[in-house]
């Protein structure tokens, strides 16, 4: 199985990972109706200031000060938490980040799933938004590396959270998923199941930007967003 990604360019074994960890999902969850990417930055462009989104290009992305780098298939895009020039006084004028304009199809009405591939290099300051749709704790979801190394994903009117049991290994590729299947949250890290969060209320219905790589440093890969 090989899909096509935004301009032609192939990205098999990348499809092939997206493909079965939705398959999964929707198997575990009783349902037979294949899933259907809403959004996929796969990072591929090697150049230029923007992030092709490579479902149908209606979510594209502007890339501020991320410079392009080798990811885990192909090219990756590559951060730095601003905060660590200066903790005391960031600059958030020197912020890595890719943003997507507001889209409503980025708010899923139904079960969804937010996965990415991941290469830290540096424990964040603060926190480091792997993908956050709205900002702080108006967002309608978000992904996270906290300080510490430990993943969180946050969803919903009351930003549920569910919180990785270990850090990350610094300086390798990790993927990490946030599951939402219409009442809890799941996270996964690794393939592997780190907790639920249940009676997840809605509605998703944030209207401003997402963010991609704010604060965080090191590599991001192969983003994606899937209505399950």
């Amino acid at each position: 199985m090989m899909l096509e990604r935004f301009g032609g360019v192939r990205r098999g074994a990348a499809s092939v990972s997206l493909a079965l960890s939705c398959l999964c999902v929707c198997l575990a969850a009783g349902e037979g109706a294949p899933p259907k990417i809403i959004a996929r930055w796969l990072f591929d462009e090697g150049k230029g200031s923007v992030a092709f989104d490579g479902a149908d290009g209606s979510t594209s992305g502007k890339i501020f000060k991320a410079t392009w780098g080798e990811g885990r298939s192909g090219k990756a895009l590559v951060f730095e938490d601003y905060s660590l020039k200066n903790y005391l006084k960031p600059d958030v004028g020197e912020a890595t980040r890719v943003v997507v304009p507001h889209n409503d199809r980025l708010n899923p009405p139904g079960p969804f799933t937010l996965r990415a591939v991941i290469f830290p290099t540096k424990d964040p300051v603060y926190y480091g938004g792997i993908f956050e749709k709205g900002r702080g704790y108006g967002a309608s979801y978000r992904l996270l590396l906290l300080r510490g190394l430990k993943v969180r994903a946050q969803a919903g009117a009351t930003l549920s959270s569910v919180t990785s049991g270990y850090p990350l290994a610094l300086n390798a590729w990790h993927e990490v998923e946030m599951i939402f299947d219409g009442t809890s949250l799941l996270l996964r890290v690794d393939g592997k199941d780190q907790g639920k969060a249940e009676n997840v209320k809605g509605p998703f219905t944030n209207g401003e930007e997402a963010l991609i790589g704010n604060r965080f440093s090191g590599k991001i890969d192969e983003v994606s967003l899937t209505a399950l």
